[in-house]
């Protein structure tokens, strides 16, 4: 039940930072797009991999994705997306 909740809401994520990407690259700001792109491919790869066996790899990708993603946010804030 965990593990079908974790891999939805992965899936959940790596949606959600493709729709961002697609804003962001509509708005003009590629390395911020880029970046949620590369975030979104984490949320999937972690979902692929979550139910095969270890979960420390996953929430790691996991992090990594949350921190790509708040990273282009704020490359967009300053004013280099």
């Amino acid at each position: 039940m965990l593990t079908a909740l974790l891999v939805t809401s992965c899936l959940v994520m790596g949606v959600l930072f493709l729709v961002v990407a697609s804003f962001m690259q509509g708005q003009g700001f590629r390395r911020a797009a880029r970046a949620d792109l590369a975030a979104a491919v984490c949320c999937l790869a972690s979902a692929i991999v979550l139910p095969l066996g270890e979960p420390v790899v996953p929430f790691a990708v996991l992090m990594t994705a949350t921190l790509l993603g708040t990273t282009s946010m704020r490359a967009v804030r300053v004013g280099r997306g």
